[in-house]
């Protein structure tokens, strides 16, 4: 009898080990590694006209974009026009270097289907290009995207309609992607040599560089 104890015993202990070795498996893969680049997601909200919020909780930040902010022109038609195309259907994610910033969102090129709404945002006047270091330049990604900001200054839609004061020439840091007044505070330090000049705006935004927040030419 006690033989068979042991053995009814050794046999529930051995079955309690081998489930718990099953769902801590289960619990791993659940959690797995960091999505991969042909992950879908459904897109649950919109939380302004480049950053949304996907179903499970996640946040994307569209990658190398930048859209008006709150209180400023066309922010509701670049919200708008994200949610028309993106809430509620299945998306596939594509990123770069850097898969997430530093408020933990995700950072990529945003599909549905075939539309790259990214670029969307900016052929319709709605978002510049904002690039950073880190991009990958010579991804097709960022080339169609720059075409496309081209394209939308060309027509004068959206935020390239609205009026600027003129400068009588703007300027680049050499190895930045930000276009700035001559005067602007963040190039104060600047010397001669290590700055680009265009003498009209579109001239450097057609090269892909996007307005200073500062001094927002």
């Amino acid at each position: 009898m006690r033989r068979r104890t042991r053995r009814r015993l050794t046999g529930l202990i051995l079955v309690v080990v081998v489930t718990a070795a099953i769902l801590l498996v289960r619990l791993v893969e659940d959690i797995g590694p960091e999505r991969g680049p042909s992950d879908r997601f459904v897109v649950a909200s919109i939380l302004d006209g480049d950053s949304m919020e996907l179903q499970g909780g996640d946040q994307l930040r569209l990658l190398a974009i930048d859209t008006p902010e709150k209180d400023e022109p066309y922010f509701e038609q670049a919200k708008a026009l994200l949610g028309r195309l993106s809430v509620g259907q299945t998306a596939q994610i594509e990123y770069a270097n850097q898969r997430r910033d530093r408020y933990g969102r995700l950072l990529g090129y945003l599909y549905i289907d075939t539309l790259f709404v990214n670029r969307v945002l900016i052929d319709s006047g709605l978002a510049h290009v904002y690039l950073f270091a880190d991009n990958d330049l010579k991804s097709p990604q960022v080339a169609q995207m720059i075409a496309a900001q081209r394209s939308a200054i060309s027509r004068r839609v959206g935020i390239w309609s609205l009026p600027r004061e003129p400068e009588p020439y703007y300027v680049n840091t050499r190895g930045s992607f930000r276009m700035h007044r001559p005067g602007c505070r963040a190039i104060r330090q600047s010397r001669e040599g290590t700055y680009r000049k265009f003498a009209t705006r579109e001239e450097g935004l057609s090269e892909g560089l996007s307005p200073c927040r500062i001094c927002k030419p």
